[in-house]
């Protein structure tokens, strides 16, 4: 092998001791900035939480596309053409008439119970039962207790209700309390 160089480094020979300290260095921030990146990315999806907050996002705006992003991809055709923003501004109209002008809706996470993977097996059951074209791989789930305040102007109340959330596919999802 020829003793050819390139700056400060001799191909085919081992690299001095600074250099290896510099590669190790490198490969150190390289894992860093990896780690942070799945830390960023795993905050900015919301995980688990993502379903409930555009549920809610999309009843208070009443934006029908917010809203459906709370489901699974694969339910959207079958689910748009009922969740329209018509339908969920008369669902705020409705609230308007109990609870009086400028309805808002306000959420908090109370409590959480992680699904045993005997009931993620029955719910890919389920799934995969009404729809059978397509791919159900559910990796966890949660049954989540949420504390919903709905409050107008002459009046407020306070509800709970439970959601249940899947890591459906690789995403955050909750399905309609019709199936």
């Amino acid at each position: 092998m020829s003793d050819v160089k390139n700056g400060d480094v001799e191909f085919g020979k081992e690299p001095a001791g600074d250099n290896k300290k510099k590669i190790a260095m490198i490969g150190g921030i390289v894992a860093a900035v990896v780690v942070a990146l799945f830390v960023i990315i795993s905050l900015i999806s919301g995980g688990y939480k993502s379903p409930i907050k555009n549920y809610f996002n999309g009843l208070q705006k009443c934006n029908s596309k917010t809203y459906l992003k709370a489901f699974p991809e694969f339910m959207k055709d079958d689910l748009e053409d009922k969740y329209t923003d018509e339908y969920l501004e008369k669902k705020k109209d409705n609230a308007e008439d109990t609870y009086g002008d400028k309805v808002k809706y306000s959420y908090k996470v109370i409590d959480k119970t992680k699904l045993s993977k005997d009931e993620l097996k029955d719910s890919k059951k389920a799934l995969e039962k009404l729809y059978k074209d397509e791919k159900i791989n559910l990796k966890e789930g949660y049954q989540v207790c949420v504390k919903v305040t709905i409050k107008g102007s002459d009046k407020k109340a306070t509800s709970y209700e439970t959601f249940v959330v899947y890591k459906l596919n690789g995403k955050w999802v909750t399905f309609p309390s019709s199936l």
